[in-house]
């Protein structure tokens, strides 16, 4: 097995292939007819001696020797894509990169409309993708499908969903928890740890095996609330609040943001849950990237202007 007999072009076949774990997928994802991806596949199956995809059932799977392919082919196209991208400089008003992002609604909320201001003025040419941020975004942020997660660093939160010694990560800025009510059904203006204790909750399930700080706080005190309703995010949460006797723990930031227009009251909350601390995660390949440079430099400068006066 010699690298020099080895037909460069055959990479991206390869990595395709490993990904999709199917050739007619993989031929999808290259662009290519189904029999030119057979094709790649029988010559690398030549290669390296390996059948590398095994029919199993109505699948097909990867070989001992696939597996141990998946990430080093991965990284060295990204790599090579790195590479072909480098310019001498970098001017922002003239870039047009695709910044993709993963983050949660509390994120998009606080961080999003204030990045895409910033980029408006400064960048015009180069477009964001977001996506909500779940299990599989520490994954896709290595294989390089990701430029940026921005959550908190508490890997317990995500079982096994967490990011690898590869993801660099660098705090933005931190937030506390509050209770959220409707005016009229909590006509006081603090919330005692027994009025909390009694109180119907709705809570946010992220699925997966995720789990919020507000639950992390919740399972450390014993506490096992009268859950009425769940939401599938933060925002979604103060939305169900109006009207009803609910009580809803969320980010001060985004209180402060959604409470108003509907006609919320924010009291501080009886239960010590952890700081939520944001911080923006990349990859390792992307630490010296011009495009990279400015939206981490970009981050950074939101975050401190961040209203300055906030508690925590």
């Amino acid at each position: 097995m010699q690298f020099s007999h080895f037909d460069l072009n055959l990479l991206r076949a390869l990595d395709a292939l490993l990904a999709e774990r199917n050739v007619t997928r993989a031929a999808e994802k290259l662009f290519v007819t189904q029999q030119a991806a057979s094709g790649a596949l029988r010559r690398l199956r030549d290669f390296f001696e390996d059948e590398l995809l095994v029919r199993v059932g109505r699948h097909f799977e990867l070989t001992p020797l696939a597996q141990s392919l998946v990430v080093p082919v991965r990284e060295a196209l990204l790599r090579v894509e790195a590479a072909l991208a480098t310019q001498p400089s970098f001017d922002p008003a003239r870039a047009t990169r695709i910044v993709r992002l993963a983050m949660s609604d509390y994120a998009s909320l606080i961080v999003l409309p204030r990045l895409m201001s910033v980029l408006a003025a400064e960048a015009p040419r180069m477009t964001v993708r977001v996506e909500s941020l779940n299990s599989t975004s520490f994954r896709r942020l290595e294989h390089g499908d990701l430029d940026f997660c921005i959550t908190v660093p508490h890997w317990g939160l995500y079982n096994d969903h967490g990011p690898s010694a590869d993801i660099l990560n660098e705090q933005l800025f931190e937030d506390d928890f509050v209770c959220v009510v409707d005016r009229r059904s909590h006509p006081a203006e603090t919330m005692s740890l027994a009025d909390y204790r009694a109180a119907l909750h709705n809570v946010v399930r992220f699925g997966n095996g995720i789990e919020t700080l507000v639950e992390h706080a919740w399972r450390h005190i014993g506490f096992e609330p009268q859950i009425a309703a769940t939401a599938p995010s933060f925002s979604a949460l103060m939305f169900m609040v109006p009207g009803t006797p609910l009580v809803a723990t969320a980010q001060r930031r985004l209180a402060r943001t959604l409470a108003p227009p509907l006609r919320l009251k924010v009291l501080e909350c009886p239960v010590a849950v952890p700081l939520l601390d944001e911080h923006m995660m990349w990859h390792v390949r992307n630490e010296s990237d011009p495009a990279h440079l400015y939206i981490r430099h970009t981050f950074r400068k939101l975050a401190g202007k961040l209203d300055s006066n906030h508690k925590p």
